[in-house]
């Protein structure tokens, strides 16, 4: 590669104009970065957190973002990697627990009437309806295995070796639908080392929670299993209430089947899992790791609260001030429809990592993966006795993915080219009884994805290294709809049964587009810049009331531009990583809710505008004294329409508003200190976590009813750990103000006249024992 000695020298001055300010902080770094290095078979597992140079000095963390090992702190792209020790420190076990510690990330359970899934947004960039029809803007990936959708995306923790949070687009590195960023988990490998670990726990709200591991050698030197397990129940925390009976002046008539007023619960949580890994090294040039998972997650439906009626529903004697209170009954009492009270997802999956080196600087790894899950939800989603929107939601989903990558060094140059595979297809089915509408659907989803890519290092010199990536990805889909009458499911439902049989089809291409310069100024200082495109991929409307409304949208699209600095300094006790980052955000995908087709309801997907995003985000992690540990992490992002369609602006977007799940600000403090206690054999070490989260709204019409306000949250754990740590005892909390706040909400005026919150858990508190043998 040749490069122009008046470009070397730019490129130079831009990364250090990054690293002027850190240049005196970090004269004193230490050496010791981990080097950049293929993936080689037979390589034993490591751990995420390899050894430090001692117990005060901060721990390395591995990352895998580039298809290859290397250390957080010489990986050029912004990355929350979060280690299995951080995750238990924290009491994070889910997908939705790991956002706040994160900047610019934003995961929030979804509303009820959205059924098992989570919004999940980076810098804000994702999606929020689960619907099959539609793409997610964040890429998940569990062992390098794409998940497809939003919906069965409230992952629990099980079994994690560490998990990283890439933000910023990864259209060449993860491929379509990481335009926000990427999350990534991995799992623990089996490494032979006959060891495990079990854990207890009991807590308020009936918390009952059960978690065991274990890894053993099948063949010594050869074959390795580890198998994980996990159950965990709670009550639910909202209550439902049968308005008649506690209100018997009010004319609505008591729920004959209950003896009080008394009719259940919401947020009601019970699920199980187990998952097995095999790792077998036949040979000194081929590793294969084979893994299986089974869950089931059969909890109750998220909580309703209704916060808001136009006066001529006549609802607003259901609007109640008791915090934890509704008065759903999941049925409706004009045509007798009732649906069950669940939020059930039952899921599994197979896959095949193999890696075989060719050289040793060539390796060739194939990952195949099978997953497929199913469940139902039943959705009051108003808040009433009334049934102004009563839902039940059967679905199926089953994907198939196929990776190869060929990875290699050739002098200075690293490089992964290779090629993936998608498909997937969903089914959702059930009953919609709304105000206006009522019909059976059956609608079906057939995506296909297919792209190759190359991704590649060169190493100018040892501090300076530039990288250059392309991939090209075909799409299509086709969704079928289906609206039949309830009363009779031979024949098209009233009113919307214009769209039964119609389909609706998309395919679209993009190439995305990467380039980063890095320069390591010392051992312990690393500065960088990059360009990087990606892309949401485009479909087609999930929710037509008429033929008219059966229409594709294209895809969304960004060009991002960032700058990042990561240090380490004051012998290893400091970590300290800035990024700063402009979006170019193109042809952003709104959900337009009004005066579009020729019916008179819609709730239509469009390409709707463009926007400018800008961003600074922070994270450190200190060990300024034996035992004492801290972590800090800040973020703030503006995002402003520099364009806006006719079709957005009809629907009540303006310029002045911003994407939904959208927070200006994400403040983050944890401070731990683990104290000796010799009378106690071991130690004790209280731990507590501060985070802040600005409002942000849930409609693309911002407006007061969709206003998700600010919180602060403290949370906090008392661990004793015994010396040798074999046992460990736990008291650890959630919430522990005891706030009072709205996960999310959910502003239907539009639709239906009502506007409903999802409260979140009240406090938690949970007391754990766990054993390590």
């Amino acid at each position: 590669m040749v490069v122009e000695n008046g470009a070397y020298r730019c490129i130079v001055r831009v990364l250090k104009a990054c690293a002027t300010g850190a240049l005196a902080a970090g004269a004193a770094g230490v050496s010791g970065g981990v080097a950049a290095q293929a993936v080689q078979p037979g390589a034993a597992a490591t751990d995420s957190a390899g050894a430090a140079a001692d117990a005060d000095s901060l721990s390395e963390i591995v990352v895998t973002a580039q298809f290859r090992r290397d250390n957080l702190q010489n990986t050029p792209i912004a990355i929350t990697a979060v280690n299995a020790a951080m995750m238990e420190a924290r009491n994070q076990t889910s997908l939705l627990d790991i956002a706040s510690s994160a900047p610019n990330v934003n995961i929030r359970p979804s509303t009820s009437a959205l059924g098992n899934a989570a919004s999940i947004f980076i810098r804000g960039i994702g999606q929020y309806d689960p619907s099959f029809a539609l793409e997610p803007g964040v890429g998940i990936y569990i062992d390098d295995v794409y998940f497809p959708t939003i919906y069965a995306s409230v992952f629990d923790l099980l079994d994690l070796d560490r998990v990283e949070i890439l933000r910023g687009p990864q259209g060449t590195l993860a491929g379509k639908n990481s335009i926000g960023g990427a999350i990534k988990l991995y799992s623990k490998k089996p490494d032979g080392e006959n060891e495990g670990y079990a854990e207890a726990g009991y807590g308020n709200f009936n918390q009952t929670s059960f978690r065991a591991g274990t890894d053993f050698t099948l063949v010594p030197d050869r074959l390795f299993m580890r198998l994980a397990g996990v159950y965990k129940r709670s009550d639910g925390y909202m209550n439902r209430v049968d308005f008649g009976c506690a209100n018997p002046g009010s004319g609505v008539k008591p729920n004959p089947i209950q003896e009080s007023c008394a009719l259940g619960t919401e947020g009601g949580q019970q699920f199980g899992g187990i998952r097995a890994a095999l790792r077998w090294l036949p040979s000194s040039e081929l590793e294969v790791n084979l893994s299986a998972d089974y869950s089931v997650d059969d909890g109750e439906p998220s909580p309703t609260k209704l916060v808001y009626a136009l006066p001529a529903t006549g609802l607003q004697q259901y609007i109640t001030n008791a915090k934890y209170t509704n008065f759903s009954t999941y049925q409706d009492p004009n045509n007798g429809f009732v649906v069950p009270t669940i939020n059930r997802i039952a899921s599994d999956g197979a896959a095949a990592n193999i890696t075989y080196a060719l050289t040793d600087q060539l390796s060739l790894t194939s990952i195949t993966a099978y997953r497929r899950y199913n469940g139902a939800s039943g959705i009051d989603a108003d808040g009433t006795p009334l049934g102004v929107q009563t839902i039940y939601t059967p679905i199926t989903f089953r994907e198939v993915t196929e990776e190869d990558r060929l990875s290699g060094r050739l002098g200075r140059l690293d490089f992964t080219t290779g090629a993936f595979y998608y498909n997937g297809r969903g089914y959702n089915g059930g009953r919609v009884d709304a105000s206006t509408v009522d019909f059976l659907t059956g609608d079906v989803a057939i995506s296909n994805s297919i792209s190759g890519f190359i991704h590649t290092v060169y190493h100018i010199t040892d501090p300076f290294s530039v990288s250059a990536g392309v991939r090209y990805t075909h799409e299509k889909k086709d969704f079928t709809y289906s609206s039949l009458s309830p009363t009779d499911p031979t024949q098209p439902a009233p009113l919307v049964g214009a769209i039964n049989g119609e389909r609706g089809h998309y395919s679209g291409s993009r190439p995305d587009y990467r380039l980063n310069a890095s320069y390591q100024w010392t051992a312990a200082l690393m500065t960088y810049a990059t360009f990087s495109t990606g892309f949401k991929g485009g479909g087609v409307n999930p929710r037509p009331f008429d033929a008219s409304q059966v229409a594709p949208f294209g895809q969304e699209k960004i060009r991002a531009y960032e700058l990042g600095l990561k240090s380490e300094f004051l012998d290893r006790r400091v970590r300290l990583n800035l990024s700063a980052f402009y979006n170019d955000y193109q042809d952003i995908q709104l959900t337009i809710t009004n005066g579009y087709g020729d019916f008179f309801l819609s709730a239509i997907p469009l390409n709707a505008g463009t926007a400018h995003v800008k961003g600074v985000e922070l994270e450190s992690e200190l060990h300024p004294v034996t035992g004492l540990e801290m972590d800090v992490s800040a973020s703030y992002l503006n995002f402003e329409y520099v364009s806006l369609t006719d079709a957005a602006v009809a629907s009540g977007i303006s310029y002045n508003m911003s994407t939904p799940f959208t927070p200006s600000t994400n403040l983050n403090a944890g401070i731990q200190y683990e104290i000796p206690v010799h009378l106690a054999g071991g130690s004790i070490t209280p731990r507590v976590d501060v985070n802040y989260q600005s409002h942000f709204f849930t409609n693309a019409a911002n407006g007061p009813l969709n206003d998700t306000k600010s919180r602060t949250l403290l949370n906090g754990r008392l661990t004793w750990r015994a010396d040798g740590g074999q046992w460990e005892a736990a008291v650890s909390g959630t919430n522990l103000l005891n706030k009072y706040y709205y996960a999310t909400t959910f502003d239907i005026v539009a639709q239906a006249g009502i506007a409903t919150a999802t409260p979140a858990p009240p406090r938690m508190w949970k007391v754990s024992v766990t054993h390590r043998f």
